[in-house]
């Protein structure tokens, strides 16, 4: 949320009011140092989600692994199918949490969700986790913010700027 008051904040005194006697143009300067102040902003940002992430991780207990984009996993139950490769077709199930554990949404093996890995309009950060996963394996993965739903959040029940939990059962890749 803050990253976007600083932007609302910069770009009201950029083009200031329509009162303002003085219109000024806005430079090459103003711009790169805007730029920088919404670099500087979103270090923070992350900087306080990882914290965050490594507090909840600690909390918990899970002896979790990260790969370079910052996804955490532990698969705590291994499954003995195939492993899960692009363009399969993913049955999973799955609940999904944010880290102070208020619950945002829930599958079921009985009615599972589809996916097709690596294609579908889904969480970066869901295609990376299925390709960790076999068929039969539980996991738990935390996706950092900018490998969940962002600056945005869901419109729904997954605020801007969330790690969110996904504990997860592959149950087919075909």
């Amino acid at each position: 949320m803050r990253i976007h008051h600083l932007i609302l904040f910069s770009a009201l005194l950029l083009f200031g009011c329509n009162s303002c006697s003085e219109k000024r143009e806005i430079t090459d300067e103003d711009v790169a140092a805007m730029q920088k102040d919404m670099i500087a902003e979103s270090k923070k940002q992350h900087e306080r989600e990882i914290k965050d992430i490594d507090k909840f991780i600690r909390k918990k207990g899970w002896p979790m692994e990260q790969t370079s984009t910052g996804l955490r996993y532990w698969i705590y139950e291994k499954g003995t199918g195939e492993k899960a490769e692009n363009e399969d077709i993913a049955f999973i199930s799955y609940k999904i949490s944010l880290l102070d554990e208020t619950p945002c949404y829930e599958t079921s093996d009985d009615n599972p969700k589809r996916v097709v890995v690596g294609h579908d309009n889904v969480e970066t950060g869901l295609h990376e986790a299925l390709l960790l996963m076999h068929v039969g394996d539980r996991a738990r993965f935390i996706l950092p913010s900018h490998l969940a739903f962002g600056f945005t959040g869901d419109s729904g029940k997954i605020p801007q700027n969330a790690s969110v939990v996904y504990d997860i059962k592959l149950l087919a890749a075909e």
